[in-house]
């Protein structure tokens, strides 16, 4: 599956003005009625679903093989995630090499009003395809990733006190590409999916706060103590994980509780980012195919 990328530095699926009539007739979102997995049986998916006998708060989430738990792990909102769906479990663990051409692990859904939405993790080729069709890994190249990168260190910049770290953004880079960075960022974990006719919002699982992956980027570009960094910097630095919607790549930067976490030492998946994408109602489908507009890459703030 490959990205186009666009120099624009919006990433969430935006139709053009002749699909922007398209809007919807429903009154209210639909959920998934049908949910399949597909992709690398190594690299996989993990399914997390909210613990029955947790009696804390945040929920505590738990690990299941069932896939007939996939829709009960996807039902949850923006005010409790109730758990996710992780997409291709093993990226932390891959070399560039082999994060290059790995398989797409996908969530085909199905909802109640006949819409469809494929989610989809991501690899190399999604990354690091540049608008001529050549896998360039540099900094600087025309691809995604370096569109996210800049989108990501622009919200770093936010955040007046790291401006001095960040000033070199081909070290900072570099640094995140050969620390197995990107990979970080392919691996979804989908909290919950909502169709309304016009639009599909999905509800990605992540950190409230990731102030520890920043401390380490930062130390390892600058080589200063991660003890000295993490001192340096702010709390409350917030970013997602990439998802591909049908094809297109989105991500958020604002976060809201979960209600869930899981216990395992970091609290991971206590925050949910919300992003979406606009589609066309079902019955218009046909008007897409003949050419009612080109796609943008639009990013959800």
């Amino acid at each position: 599956m490959q990205i186009t990328p666009h120099k624009n530095k919006i990433y969430r699926a935006s139709l053009t003005a002749g699909l922007v009539a398209l809007t919807s007739s429903l009154s209210m979102a639909d959920t998934p009625t049908v949910a399949n997995l597909s992709g690398d049986a190594v690299s996989g998916s993990t399914i997390y679903i909210v613990d029955p006998a947790s009696v804390t708060t945040p929920k505590e989430l738990l690990v299941t093989s069932d896939t007939s738990q996939l829709i009960n792990a996807l039902g949850g909102d923006i005010n409790f995630a109730g758990g996710n769906v992780e997409l291709y479990a093993a990226s932390d663990g891959a070399s560039l090499a082999d994060f290059a051409n790995a398989q797409h692990v996908e969530l085909a859904l199905n909802f109640g009003n006949g819409q469809q939405v494929t989610l989809s993790s991501l690899n190399g080729q999604d990354w690091f395809n540049t608008a001529s069709n050549s896998y360039n890994t540099t900094f600087g190249a025309d691809n995604l990733a370096n569109q996210w990168f800049n989108d990501y260190v622009d919200e770093l910049n936010t955040f007046p006190t790291l401006a001095p770290y960040t000033a070199d953004r081909e070290s900072l880079f570099n640094s995140f590409r050969d620390n197995g960075g990107f990979q970080q960022q392919s691996d979804p974990n989908i909290s919950y999916v909502e169709a309304d006719g016009s639009e599909v919002r999905v509800g990605l699982g992540g950190f409230i706060d990731i102030k520890p992956r920043v401390t380490s980027l930062i130390a390892n570009s600058t080589g200063l103590p991660e003890a000295l960094v993490n001192g340096l910097i702010p709390d409350g630095i917030q970013s997602s994980e990439v998802v591909l919607i049908d094809g297109v790549a989105s991500y958020g930067f604002n976060a809201v509780s979960s209600g869930v976490v899981l216990d395992d030492g970091v609290d991971s998946y206590n925050a949910t980012y919300e992003v979406s994408q606009p589609v066309p109602e079902p019955s218009s489908a046909m008007l897409v195919l003949l050419g009612a507009g080109a796609i943008t890459l639009r990013r959800k703030r």
